[in-house]
């Protein structure tokens, strides 16, 4: 078995058979599709057993509901595959991406992590093409110094299955635990290669994660956690990027909340993602990021009024 496909499974009735579609359409004979039904209380648990019947590579698991990182972990208890992906049940595959990748992963063993594109938020008006380009990196902590924070997801990579031997998700995670994962995953320095062959399809989903100020918090922890599991200075020039990501969530929260939940430091003024990039780090470098938030806060205000 070459390649195990592991789909968590909740409430995603109406979209699963989508994804699946898409996986089976990968023209790939060597793998297996583990749909892991982590409680689901509409009728996904019918729908996947139903695919199940009509396809033998498919095996469907029912299980009381324990969140994504319980239903990704009883996934890998499972897998046979040398490689092993994750794909969510309201996502897809675009046509053709799995064989190029398996064919660069045959051609080139000594790859722990590769890594591939993503189409972000189909069907949402900010909808955009991420392309992860194609890279090697023999240090892992480059690759997440290349904006690999930004995509420190598992569902656009395909892993060696060692990768896992001894590691789980946390329980405890019901939000961003595949940063958490990646944070460990990178402790043991693999080989990750970047590629421009294939696409993850990431829909949009009003009720997904990105919903209150206290899961902008939990983003915030997830990357600091990253910071001090790999000892990151983001007072150096090549993390500035990661802490400039961290800021743009920080003045979210201080607009809500007033609170600072980041430490404070200064960066090189630069157009970090844009023209904003460059206006939010030149206020932080000359007013701090207590002045700065204060005055983004004081825009803010004066915009939306200005509205009203």
């Amino acid at each position: 078995m070459k390649l195990s496909i592991i789909i968590p499974l909740y409430n995603n009735e109406d979209t699963l058979e989508r994804t699946v579609e898409s996986v089976l359409r990968q023209n790939i004979d060597d793998c297996e599709i583990i749909i892991v039904d982590d409680g689901s209380t509409d009728n996904s648990g019918e729908v996947a057993d139903d695919l199940a019947r009509k396809n033998n590579r498919i095996t469907v698991i029912h299980k009381l509901n324990g969140g994504p990182s319980d239903a990704k972990n009883f996934g890998l208890e499972l897998i046979k595959g040398k490689y092993v992906t994750f794909v969510d049940s309201d996502d897809e595959l675009s046509p053709d991406t799995l064989k190029p990748l398996m064919d660069i992963l045959a051609t080139h063993t000594e790859y722990d992590i590769l890594e591939y594109s993503v189409q972000q938020h189909v069907g949402h008006y900010d909808e955009c093409h991420l392309n992860i380009g194609d890279n090697v990196y023999r240090n892992a902590i480059d690759w997440l110094a290349d904006n690999g924070s930004n995509h420190c997801w598992m569902w656009n990579k395909i892993f060696r299955k060692e990768i896992f031997n001894n590691l789980r998700f946390p329980k405890q995670l019901r939000r961003f635990e595949d940063m958490w994962m990646m944070g460990e995953i990178l402790k043991n320095n693999p080989k990750i290669a970047t590629t421009t062959h294939g696409t993850y399809k990431y829909y949009w989903n009003p009720n997904g994660l990105m919903a209150s100020m206290d899961t902008y918090i939990e983003l915030i922890n997830a990357q600091m956690d990253i910071i001090r599991k790999h000892s990151i200075d983001t007072h150096k020039k090549q993390w500035h990027k990661l802490y400039m990501d961290m800021y743009n969530i920080q003045l979210y929260i201080y607009i809500q909340s007033g609170k600072i939940v980041i430490p404070s430091q200064r960066v090189i003024p630069y157009p970090y993602n844009g023209i904003q990039g460059l206006v939010k780090s030149l206020a932080l470098d000359l007013f701090g990021i207590n002045g700065s938030c204060k005055l983004f806060n004081l825009f803010y205000r004066t915009f939306k009024n200005g509205k009203q």
